[in-house]
């Protein structure tokens, strides 16, 4: 959804290191019976190879296109797992006024939110997205694993079969569980890359989202190695037939941290009944003022689309180019 995707922005914003990366993606980040006295399973729910988890309300199950959980209403919960130090990045700037801007009309204020996982603060409000209005949660935690950020949505029309009652009582319930490998997350995805092309993962995100790259650094603030993001959509993200350039040119040209984003090259095609778009173009990084050169192939299926874009130094011909052999081999489990 377009509002998961504008939190993801501005995350991308404010976390440091290598998390800093996926400010380049065009959207990370697209942000989420009825009774008064829920009752939830004794224990959290997490997401495969997950370290962030709750019991969530009834009725709602766990997602298989990213790390959270959703409701046939068209409800969902959205979990963001963080290093550590975000939370001294997000604590007291997560703020009515810092979330304005994405859409997201908090009512009240900032409120405590004590959980079993730890210590956080939630904000609550609305927010319009995909023509529907949706009551709005966001909550931040931090535990001993980490940081972790939590959206709710619920539709208006849906309030009966996901009351609010049952939204706080689940909030109560985040924790914290080991992290697990870097292998064991990469095996969780909700796809396989079946061509690593010489790169290598270096992290994943939101559960869904996976970050390679080629050469030793697994922080690179300078952005000197090449990298590939793999992000398919959260859910259903139907884009009508016929505008899927229009849709990858706006993603394309709209990447965080660069600034002059050229479309150099553009190309559509078909695999069985998916459309791909692929772009070629370049853009300059704000923080070092290089040319970087850029891929970005788009695979629209159904209501749902993957989008691996990779970034290297404009003479890296090469790299660009394994980039989108990466993106040929991804395959929806």
């Amino acid at each position: 959804m377009s509002d998961r995707n504008s939190l993801g922005r501005l995350l991308a914003r404010i976390v440091p290191g290598r998390w800093a990366l996926c400010g380049l993606l065009a959207g990370l980040i697209a942000a989420l019976t009825a009774s008064s006295a829920p009752v939830f399973a004794a224990e959290p729910v997490f997401p495969p190879a997950g370290s962030l988890g709750l019991a969530p309300p009834p009725g709602m199950k766990p997602a298989a296109s990213f790390a959270g959980f959703e409701h046939r209403s068209g409800a969902s919960i959205v979990l963001v797992e963080m290093p550590p130090e975000a939370w001294d990045q997000i604590n007291g700037k997560f703020t009515p006024e810092a979330l304005a801007p994405t859409g997201f009309r908090v009512k009240g204020g900032v409120e405590p939110l004590s959980t079993a996982g730890g210590e956080g603060f939630v904000l609550r409000g609305t927010q319009g997205a995909n023509g529907l209005t949706y009551t709005k949660w966001v909550a931040v935690v931090r535990g001993a694993s980490g940081t972790g950020l939590v959206t709710v949505q619920v539709p208006e029309t849906a309030a009966k079969q996901v009351p609010a009652p049952t939204v706080e009582a689940a909030l109560r319930t985040i924790a914290f569980r080991p992290k697990a490998s870097l292998a064991d997350q990469v095996a969780a995805l909700p796809y396989t890359v079946g061509d690593s092309a010489g790169f290598r993962p270096m992290g994943v995100f939101a559960g869904n989202g996976l970050l390679l790259t080629e050469g030793p650094k697994d922080v690179d603030p300078e952005r000197e190695q090449p990298v590939v993001i793999v992000t398919p959509s959260l859910g259903q993200s139907p884009v009508p037939s016929g505008a899927e350039i229009a849709f990858a040119r706006r993603i394309f040209t709209a990447q965080k941290d660069l600034k002059d984003v050229a479309v150099t090259d553009e190309e559509r095609s078909t695999r069985g009944d998916a459309v791909v778009v692929r772009l070629r173009g370049t853009g300059i990084d704000t923080k070092t003022g290089r040319t970087l050169g850029l891929t970005q192939t788009m695979v629209f299926d159904g209501g749902r689309y993957v989008r691996v874009i990779g970034f290297a130094d404009a003479g890296r011909a090469d790299a660009l180019a394994r980039a989108e052999r990466v993106a040929a081999s991804v395959t929806m489990r």
